[in-house]
């Protein structure tokens, strides 16, 4: 049997190097298809894994690149500060390096804070807006601690957050996507834990109101870590949006049902076409 050379590439990961040494890594799908690519950007202390379901249904139809952000996943996780600037700034930067000049942006949780930041610092740079699990303002409802310098104490210290955690992120009826966002949950390091713990989810109420971009709000209808009532003050004040309600799932509702947010998500681009 001769094996051809030639190699039918659908999907690839890549990195790119950002000027303070900092390196991100990025899951591209759909590689084929022509216009703006859909990048998909992950919540707090999650990675582009998350998003493996979904992109596999969007990149049928669209090229999805799913960011790994700083301290996450398999991007570099540097002693540096966590802030909402240099997230806004590290996209921003893969969209020049990759010339995106026109991006659909897809994000879950601090994903959506970050993609709203990034389509008010450049207008013209997002055609349209998924934001899942959003919300204008956010406070967690229990305080993570900081970290210890003993190892053994960290480890507990996260299986413990993650144990509080749960009833506000997850649906009794998904333990499989406990199982799995809990796992990924406890693989941060203690820099990344302490960039992150010192994350603060900015007032985006005035930002809200002048985002340009036709958007998406989806919401899991028992989420009590970003509320539907939340995603319903945003459909209120964004300029242009619509809002899908996601029935009997929670803060992970993309992941519990993943066809049924996929399928939603493809009407609401193919209506651009």
């Amino acid at each position: 049997m001769t094996l051809s050379h030639e190699v039918d590439v659908a999907a690839f990961g890549d990195y790119l190097e950002l000027d303070d040494g900092t390196k991100l890594y990025c899951r591209h799908d759909g590689i084929r298809h022509d216009g703006p690519p859909v990048l998909l950007l992950h919540g707090n202390r999650d990675n582009h894994s998350h998003f493996a379901e979904l992109a596999q249904r969007l990149s049928r139809s669209y090229h999805t690149v799913a960011v790994d952000f700083r301290g996450h996943g398999l991007s570099s996780k540097r002693e540096c500060p966590l802030t909402l600037e240099r997230l806004v700034a590290d996209v921003l930067a893969l969209c020049d390096h990759r010339g995106y000049d026109r991006v659909v942006l897809c994000g879950h949780s601090l994903g959506s804070v970050v993609g709203m930041l990034v389509a008010h610092e450049r207008p013209g740079l997002v055609t349209r807006m998924v934001l899942m699990g959003t919300a204008a303002t956010f406070e967690l409802k229990f305080k993570r601690p900081p970290a210890p310098d003993d190892e053994a104490a960290f480890a507990a210290l996260i299986d413990d957050a993650n144990r509080r955690a749960a009833p506000l992120f997850f649906h009794p009826h998904h333990p499989e996507v406990a199982a799995r966002v809990t796992a990924c949950w406890s693989t941060i390091t203690p820099a990344a834990h302490r960039g992150l713990t010192a994350l603060r989810h900015p007032d985006l109420r005035g930002v809200v109101e002048q985002i340009a971009p036709r958007a998406l709000l989806i919401a899991g209808e028992h989420d009590r870590c970003t509320t539907p009532d939340q995603a319903r003050w945003m459909h209120a004040h964004l300029p242009d949006s619509e809002l899908f309600v996601v029935p009997d799932t929670a803060h992970f509702m993309y992941l519990e049902e993943p066809d049924l947010v996929a399928s939603r998500v493809l009407r609401f681009l193919e209506a651009e076409r």
